[in-house]
């Protein structure tokens, strides 16, 4: 968030300890305009083409499920969701 402030035209991309679509969201709401998930697909890839695009699917599923539960239609929406102060 600090990031997308201080650089408001900038491309953010998030990227390094995104395991799954939760960590991809959190990145998103974060100020990341694109995020970079390597570990699940490329352990995917040691398996069959298959197992890479279920596991995409299975990223789109939980990035969905993150929308749903905070009420964002759409990954923009997501963005704007409040953030809550950690205490």
């Amino acid at each position: 968030a600090e990031a997308r402030n201080a650089l408001p035209d900038a491309l953010l991309i998030g990227s390094g300890g995104v395991r799954d679509g939760v960590d991809a969201a959190k990145a998103i709401r974060l100020g990341a305009d694109m995020v970079g998930l390597a570990s699940g697909v490329i352990q995917a890839a040691t398996v069959s083409t298959e197992a890479v695009i279920e596991q995409f699917q299975l990223v789109i599923r939980q990035l969905r499920t993150v929308c749903f539960c905070v009420n964002a239609s759409n990954l923009a929406a997501l963005k704007r969701v409040p953030l809550l102060p950690v205490t």
